[in-house]
C-alpha cells in the first residue's frame, strides 16, 4: 500500500493490486461506508488474476489520514487524484454500499474516467428498513468492547440470516476487517451532495448488484434506481444482505467479470 499525500492533513491510503503483464479491465473500488480497503479482499484476489484493480479508503476509514468534515464530492475527487497519480486514463467503476454513492457522484463528475459503473447494494434514496434500536445496540456494543454482541448484530445487520453458519470463515474474515470498530476525526457530511443530486443520473452502461435480504440497499432502491437509469443490467443474489461482495463473492466477480466483457466488446 501507498499514500498520495494531498495537502498537510490529507494522506490518501490506497493499493494496486496486478500481476505482471496484465492485460484485462481496470477497476476502481469505493468502499462501504467507514469500512477498509480490505473488505474488497476476496472480490480482488480473483480480480487480479487478469485486471488492475485501484482502491483506497475514504477519509474516515482505514489508514488514510483526515480531519474535519468531507462529502460525497471530495471522495470522488480523491479518487480522481489516485488515477492520475497511477497515470491511469479510465476503469470500471464499483461501489458497495456507501461507496455506490460515491461511485455514482464519480460517474456524472468524472466521465471520462469511466468505462463502466457498477452500484453493488447501494440504499440511501428509500428509507432502509433497519431498526434505530438495532444499530444503536451495535454501535453501544462496539463502544464497550462487547465483541460477541456486536458480531451477533453485524450479522443481523448487514448479512442474510444465516450467514455466519453457512460460511463461517468468510464471517470470520468479515469480522476481522470491522474490528475494533473506531471513531475518527473526519466524519462525512451528508448535507452535501444528497441523493437526489447523483442518483441515477448515470448516463454509462451500469450494473446493479444486489442482496435480496439488504436493509440498507432495499429492492426498493434498486427498483428505484433500475428505473432512472437507460442503459442498465441488474443481478439481484438470493440468500445475501447489505454485505453481498462478502457474502456471494463469486456471483459479484462473475458478474463484474461478465459486464466488463459485455462493455468493452460493445
Amino acid at each position: 500500500m501507498a499514500t498520495l499525500e494531498r495537502g498537510q492533513d490529507l494522506g490518501i491510503n490506497y493499493k494496486v493490486d496486478k500481476v505482471d503483464g496484465a492485460a484485462g479491465a481496470t477497476w476502481l473500488l469505493f468502499n462501504g461506508a467507514t469500512l477498509p480497503l480490505e473488505f474488497w479482499d476476496p472480490v480482488v484476489r480473483v480480480l487480479a488474476a487478469q485486471d488492475t484493480v485501484v482502491r483506497f479508503d475514504q477519509r474516515n476509514a482505514g489508514a488514510t489520514r483526515a480531519q474535519g468534515p468531507f462529502s460525497l464530492l471530495d471522495t470522488a475527487a480523491d479518487a480522481a487524484a489516485v488515477l492520475e497519480h497511477l497515470g491511469i486514463q479510465s476503469a470500471f467503476v464499483v461501489g458497495h454500499a456507501w461507496g455506490g454513492r460515491v461511485a455514482q457522484v464519480f460517474a456524472r463528475d468524472y466521465p471520462h474516467l469511466c468505462d463502466g459503473l457498477v452500484v453493488c447494494g447501494t440504499g440511501g434514496h428509500v428509507p432502509a428498513t433497519v431498526s434505530d434500536e438495532s444499530l444503536v445496540e451495535m454501535r453501544e456494543a462496539g463502544r464497550a468492547g462487547d465483541k460477541d454482541t456486536w458480531s451477533r448484530l453485524i450479522e443481523q445487520i448487514y448479512c442474510a440470516p444465516g450467514f455466519a453458519a453457512r460460511q463461517p470463515d468468510e464471517f470470520a474474515g468479515l469480522l476481522s476487517t470491522m474490528w475494533p470498530p473506531s471513531r475518527r476525526s473526519a466524519q462525512w457530511d451528508p448535507r452535501i451532495a444528497p441523493s437526489a443530486s447523483y442518483w441515477g443520473s448515470a448516463l454509462l452502461p451500469t450494473l446493479l448488484i444486489y442482496g435480496l435480504q439488504d436493509q440498507f440497499g432495499t429492492p426498493e432502491n434498486a427498483d428505484d434506481l433500475q428505473s432512472r437509469l437507460a442503459d442498465v443490467r441488474r443481478l439481484d443474489i438470493a440468500n445475501a444482505g447489505h454485505f453481498v461482495i462478502r457474502e456471494a463473492t463469486q456471483q459479484v466477480v462473475k458478474a463484474l467479470q461478465d459486464f466488463a466483457r459485455d462493455v468493452t466488446l460493445g
